[in-house]
């Protein structure tokens, strides 16, 4: 499938295939064989075409598990993947690569330009057709969603591979080869989305009813361009790209040349991300967009009648004590309730196609391998997939807003691997059923004393999954015990092995029943929250040395954390103003996308995503000992990096040969 054929291919090609489950508004398919006039004969058929434009948003997203955005240092996944994330994570992806796994759908480029040929296909018609019910004012809307769209695909492409070639129009299906774009200059790449944003923030309204969810508005935009103008800040482009010699050579971009990428630091680019940033958080603030809070959470636990969740180490029923699993229970309710849940941090979410009512892959790749013994004797789960690393779970902080590692307070390094629960012996292990609540004796230090953020989003050897998943009951959690979750050699390609398991996004409400029922609400990804904006701010204070206002915009999101606020005695040579933005932004965006391209824009993947980096507790052994299991050790897969991998490369293979149909391209550096 060339570039020539995805931007000029007929918008009726989609009609008659496409279908989308993110949300009510997708669900209306135009009529297959439409011809022009009937693409927009009236206002249902006009709104039909437009929702088709959506298309490519759930599809192409970094929350796929096999998608090439999971292969930071977040999380591993079983070695027998050998897929996207893994080909990245490995250094062997190469323009060649292909896999039925996730389809095209995951290389960002082909659904990004399919889409953007039904955008400009779109906007081509609305001015010359006249539908019947569409207003002017209704058509100066439609067109601002496009802008929307436009932006956004071609944002998704320029952050996967750098600049790229812009489509600003619908081109000719008759365009020669040697009429095609080749890649324009980053800056010019984000000049032109930022115009487009604007024109779309213009033209939109700042919310949407929750039967238009989402549908493109004026907060959306804005906050889009407060992210790339961040990424343009970032020094990766701005001053620090490890291959300047990286040019065009038949292709020239207005007021560049063939120059791809600025060699040379401008600080006025953070200045203009601060300004974006600041009117993306006020646009989003007078919109009524907030952080989610515990009181809107337990207003969900109580309609669904989930309790508090297993903490170590508070046990008593103490205020304080109450409070904190409270907040607990609320980081899960974060990522899982919707919008009709009164969630108002969601500024832009999908209901991505990995995740269905009642089931879905999305959920599967995070469950344990035994979730529930059916009433017929056989075990149902997960498989075991999505597993943090140790670096994650020591960058999660303390209860006291601190790394394990420089807080006083906290357990010396030599006993984080030791029983939290002194003299409690390991329980027998459960043969015929799960595992019982005595396997909290086997909680180690490391993970006691913690914030509320580790334990809503990580499973560790003995906690409690989830409160009502088996049957009504709590899951207890064993990753020592072959017979129920944890390592068995006969199932070795559902078993990451990292000692963890992820459960981000799992609904609180989450039921297997013994009959093979099975129930949860499915979320709807956020593209785009509000914490992203408060973290977005204080990056670009902190650029510009402006420590206060980069603590303040921090504090917003640590506050929510229920942790302490930081103050400039915590700036500290071991811990920089910059590692503090970093590493909040690690813990509050974890697994949503964010950390591939932070490593990469901030120019320290090299020295993050190396090998030798990985570690996890030795979870690939079948029924260890306490000892054996809590023993950090290096993940045991070819994880590399290659300069090369800052981008991805521009696909080369007999179906796609994007180099061979267009002369002006050319590859990404190393490949």
């Amino acid at each position: 499938m060339k570039l020539t054929y995805k931007i000029s291919r007929m918008a009726q090609v989609l009609i008659a295939s496409c279908c989308l489950v993110s949300c009510n508004y997708l669900d209306v398919i135009p009529p297959a064989q439409a011809d022009f006039k009937d693409t927009m004969k009236d206002e249902e058929a006009t709104l039909s075409f437009l929702y088709t434009c959506y298309g490519g948003t759930p599809r192409s997203t970094p929350y796929h598990y096999h998608a090439f955005e999971q292969s930071a240092d977040e999380i591993i996944q079983p070695y027998a993947y050998s897929n996207w994330q893994q080909q990245v994570a490995w250094g062997t992806i190469s323009p060649a690569y292909s896999n039925s796994w996730g389809g095209d759908d995951m290389n960002i480029w082909i659904p990004s330009y399919n889409w953007l040929g039904y955008v400009h296909h779109f906007l081509s018609l609305i001015d010359d057709l006249q539908p019947v019910g569409v207003t002017a004012e209704d058509k100066e809307e439609y067109k601002g969603e496009c802008y929307f769209l436009e932006a956004y695909y071609h944002f998704r492409v320029l952050q996967a591979f750098g600049p790229c070639p812009i489509i600003p129009e619908k081109v000719d299906p008759n365009v020669t080869s040697s009429d095609l774009p080749g890649r324009s200059h980053f800056d010019y790449c984000v000049n032109f989305i930022v115009g487009k944003l604007d024109d779309a923030a213009r033209a939109l309204p700042a919310t949407r009813p929750n039967n238009e969810l989402g549908r493109a508005t004026s907060t959306m935009a804005k906050a889009l361009k407060a992210r790339i103008l961040l990424y343009a800040a970032s020094p990766l482009w701005n001053g620090s790209f490890p291959n300047p010699e990286w040019k065009n050579k038949n292709y020239e971009t207005d007021g560049y040349g063939n120059e791809l990428v600025s060699s040379s630091y401008d600080r006025e680019k953070w200045t203009r991300a601060l300004t974006a940033c600041q009117e993306a958080l006020t646009a989003a603030k007078e919109a009524g967009y907030q952080l989610f809070d515990i009181e809107t959470a337990n207003k969900k636990a109580d309609r669904d009648g989930i309790a508090l969740p297993f903490i170590p180490g508070r046990e008593e029923d103490t205020e304080e004590n109450r409070e904190f699993k409270e907040r607990v229970r609320m980081f899960q309710y974060m990522v899982t309730a919707n919008e009709g849940d009164n969630n108002k941090e969601l500024i832009w979410a999908q209901r991505i196609e990995l995740d269905a009512q009642n089931g879905g892959e999305g959920t599967d790749c995070r469950l344990p391998n035994k979730v529930v013994k059916r009433s017929n004797g056989v075990y149902v789960g997960g498989w075991a997939a999505m597993a943090p690393t140790l670096y994650s779970v020591q960058h999660f902080y303390t209860e006291n807003g601190k790394l394990p590692a420089q807080d006083p307070n906290f357990y010396p390094e030599e006993e984080w691997y030791t029983r939290f629960y002194e003299g409690a012996q390991s329980p027998a292990l459960a043969t015929n059923n799960l595992d019982g609540e005595d396997v909290k004796n086997d909680i180690i230090k490391m993970h006691a004393k913690r914030e509320a953020r580790f334990y809503a989003w990580i499973v560790f050897d003995g906690t409690q999954y989830s409160s009502k998943i088996n049957n009504g009951n709590p899951l207890w959690i064993n990753l020592k015990n072959t017979n129920t979750n944890g390592y068995n050699t006969s199932n070795t390609r559902n078993c990451a092995g990292s000692g963890y398991l992820s459960k981000k996004f799992i609904d609180p409400n989450i039921y297997f029943g013994a009959d093979g029922t099975r129930q949860h609400t499915a979320p709807r990804r956020p593209l785009i929250r509000m914490a992203e904006l408060y973290l977005n701010l204080a990056e670009c204070y902190a650029a510009l040395d402006n420590e206060g206002e980069a603590l303040a915009n921090l504090n917003e999101i640590r506050r929510r954390a229920g942790i302490s606020e930081l103050t400039g005695s915590d700036v500290t040579g071991s811990m920089t103003l910059t590692d503090w933005v970093r590493n909040e932004r690690f813990v509050e965006l974890f697994e949503e996308g964010h950390r591939y391209y932070d490593l990469r824009r901030w120019a320290i993947a090299p020295q993050m995503l190396k090998a030798g980096m990985r570690y996890g507790l030795d979870g690939l052994r079948v029924n260890p000992s306490f000892e054996e299991f809590n023993k950090p050790t290096l993940v045991n897969q070819p994880f590399k990096w290659d300069d090369k991998l800052y981008l991805m490369p521009v696909w080369s293979r007999s179906d796609m040969d994007e180099l061979y149909s267009n002369p002006q391209l050319v590859q990404a550096p190393g490949y």
